[in-house]
């Protein structure tokens, strides 16, 4: 009953709709907000699922070296400016690296959505600043 009536509530209100239509814009805003930075190699992303790959500023595409544990200062720099995210670690496979997955809630609002925008870019500047620190 509970599954049903989330998905009539999805129904009624468009959401689906409002993903389709406002997650390409907001990809590109993302993007365009990071535009710049030395450790964000990609932004990608369908609807409000939005990724962002982060490498070593030094060469601009190698992996972050995993003793700078970059996604966990990812994840509790953004929590310190209100904005819950979650990355992953480079792995030993030497195909996938750092990676932050932002997922804002169906139902923000436009305003929400660039405070998101915003707050994450806040948050990969102090993290850039701090990696460069350490390398």
């Amino acid at each position: 009953a509970i599954g049903l009536a989330v998905l009539d509530l999805l129904v009624e209100r468009g959401l689906v709709e409002r993903l389709r239509d406002r997650g390409p814009s907001l990809r590109d805003e993302l993007a365009s907000a990071l535009e710049g930075s030395g450790i964000v190699r990609e932004v990608r992303g369908r609807g409000f699922l939005l990724g962002v790959e982060l490498v070593d500023p030094r060469d601009g595409g190698s992996f972050l070296p995993v003793e700078l544990d970059v996604a966990s200062i990812v994840d509790d720099t953004a929590f310190e400016h209100g904005l819950l995210v979650t990355s992953t670690h480079s792995q030993a496979d030497g195909f996938a690296g750092d990676q932050t997955l932002i997922a804002p809630a169906f139902v923000s609002s436009d305003a929400e959505l660039a405070e998101m925008v915003d707050r994450f870019k806040t948050t990969i500047v102090e993290v850039e600043q701090t990696i460069e620190r350490s390398l």
